[in-house]
């Protein structure tokens, strides 16, 4: 099977199968997204723009890792790296989105270029959340929300414009 045919099976069955274990198809994944987004600009962008549900707070919150992901590497249908088994024990940042109180949507975040700065964001609301790129003290690239609406936010679209579509 040919590279693309190849990538092209394991997103449907990937689809076909994220519903059935109660998890987001990698193109709703949020934190997929923010990655996209960071590959393709430097420029602020508003959370709300590459969620597809309703939310009224975000946060992001230290928790034990967890498992592993499941399938990693076998047969090429979830992508594989160390940042996808860390050890149980380890803190992983989680990105929350509640509604009236509860929690509408959570996700790890596995990927050093979705990671948020100290201090995490807790119950920012949605008309808040504009994201920026701020640096740690080594210079890597982090997440924060920005403390002032700039005038000229730049947001996808469409939640398509980020996978292409």
């Amino acid at each position: 099977m040919s590279s693309p045919s190849r990538r092209l099976a394991c997103l449907l069955i990937a689809a076909v199968l994220a519903p059935l274990a109660g998890a987001q198809p990698m193109a709703d994944s949020v934190v997929s997204r923010l990655v996209a987004w960071r590959a393709r600009t430097d420029q602020p962008v508003t959370l709300a723009a590459l969620t597809a549900f309703e939310w009224d707070t975000f946060s992001v919150v230290r928790a034990p890792a967890g498992d592993a992901m499941a399938n990693c590497a076998r047969e090429g249908l979830v992508p594989c790296g160390p940042e996808l088994h860390p050890p149980a024990g380890t803190q992983v940042q989680v990105l929350r989105f509640d509604r009236a109180g509860r929690a509408v949507y959570q996700e790890r975040i596995m990927v050093p270029s979705a990671y948020f700065a100290d201090p995490l964001p807790s119950a920012v609301s949605r008309p808040r959340a504009t994201l920026v790129t701020c640096a740690d003290g080594t210079g890597r690239p982090l997440w924060c929300v920005q403390s002032d609406a700039a005038p000229n936010l730049r947001s996808p679209d469409s939640l398509d414009s980020l996978n292409g579509g």
